[in-house]
């Protein structure tokens, strides 16, 4: 019985393979005549490329983007001004295994993918060698300096663009690759999330906030939104907690939820910090006076205010070398540290004593870092790894 049933099977399957072997056969025969096409067209002769030709194109052109299924195929086939009308199921296919004679590697419906057809590699498009990567990679970390969010998403969307026209086997691989290159996030799939947040940040909404710190793990705690900001390809929500003195500045990508939470008594606690603020003075000493343009910090970096003033050599004494005098009120030191270890001037805090010997701590560290040599040796640090 299990024999005959197999037999049956294998008819099936045979008889299947010879149903389909006229529309191999005109795959073959359409992939050689998209060749010609296309090789015509080089020559620079005029020639109108064939309605088939052309639904094969669009479906090139179409599973590039995005998988679809035979539906959306055919909604896309009707939506064209060229074809207006929808095609067969086999139709559909032999124009899958044209483009599969040509070269590409579609993967076929199924469960696992929603039941579309799916673009993994195609040989039409871009050849990037790997300084071409590094700049694009470049390209981007240097737009994240000064673009907004919007503007960055803009981009990332090009740079999307530019790898799935790239010959490449997996191009999700190689965008995840650039925006490592970069030290960016893509936030093209938190769209709804960010909406959140913002949301959240617009009503001062006390949150309770369920967070994946890279020091603790995932931790829950009581979090009030004050602004969501975007930083060298990172977007940024700045707020309060309870159990902080200072705002806390949260990763996005980091926050795996967000609920609301009600306690007028603890919000108008936290909202009350916001007049909160240490004014310092900075000398910064340059040479020249256009050497420095301050810091260029705002409340998203915890300074609320930024005044300069260059000190004339008439004011200066004996001792003193010419530099501007930065005033400031600041509620949170920690991008204020970043900037001025960056920056690399020579300077002198006044005011503020903890952060300037924090400062001063960070800065006789890293001096004892550089002037120490390494006694690292391969393996040594086995015993004290956690």
């Amino acid at each position: 019985m299990e024999a005959s049933v197999k037999r049956m099977r294998r008819n099936k399957a045979r008889q299947q393979d010879l149903d389909h072997e006229p529309l191999e056969r005109e795959s073959h025969r359409l992939a050689s005549v998209l060749k010609a096409e296309f090789l015509q067209e080089r020559s620079g002769s005029k020639r109108v490329l064939n309605s088939t030709a052309y639904r094969i194109f669009k479906l090139l052109q179409w599973l590039i983007q995005t998988p679809l299924s035979v539906d959306a195929l055919n909604q896309r086939f009707c939506a064209d001004p060229l074809i207006g009308k929808a095609v067969s199921n086999d139709s559909i296919w032999l124009y899958i295994n044209t483009l599969k004679a040509l070269g590409c590697n579609i993967r076929r419906p199924s469960p696992r993918n929603q039941f579309q057809y799916e673009m993994i590699s195609h040989p039409f498009g871009l050849a990037l060698t790997e300084l071409q990567r590094d700049a694009l990679a470049q390209a981007k970390a240097f737009a994240q300096q000064a673009f907004t969010f919007e503007e960055m998403q803009t981009l990332d969307g090009l740079f999307k663009k530019v790898i799935a026209y790239t010959v490449c086997d997996n191009p999700q691989a190689e965008i995840e690759q650039l925006f490592l290159r970069s030290r960016s996030f893509d936030y093209g799939d938190l769209q709804a999330h960010i909406a959140t947040l913002t949301q959240f940040t617009a009503e001062r909404q006390l949150s309770r906030l369920v967070y994946l710190s890279p020091k603790h793990g995932e931790e829950t705690f009581t979090f009030l939104p004050m602004a969501v900001f975007y930083e060298r390809g990172v977007v940024y929500i700045r707020g309060e907690r309870p159990e902080f003195d200072h705002p806390s500045c949260l990763r996005a990508d980091r926050i795996l939820s967000l609920s609301p939470l009600v306690d007028d008594s603890l919000k108008n606690q936290l909202l009350s910090r916001q007049q909160l603020r240490t004014e310092l003075t900075v000398l910064v000493f340059v040479t020249e006076r256009q050497a420095f343009n301050g810091f260029g910090l705002d409340e998203n970096q915890g300074v609320y205010s930024e005044s300069l003033r260059w000190v004339e050599p008439n004011e200066l004494t004996d001792d003193e070398k010419p530099h501007y005098e930065v005033k400031l009120q600041v509620r949170e030191f920690f991008f204020l540290k970043q900037k001025i270890l960056w920056g690399g001037l020579p300077c002198r805090v006044l005011g503020a004593d903890n952060f300037r010997e924090d400062l001063q701590r960070t800065l006789m560290a890293m001096q004892q870092f550089y002037q120490e040599p390494t006694s690292y040796q391969p393996g040594a640090e086995g015993d004290n790894l956690g």
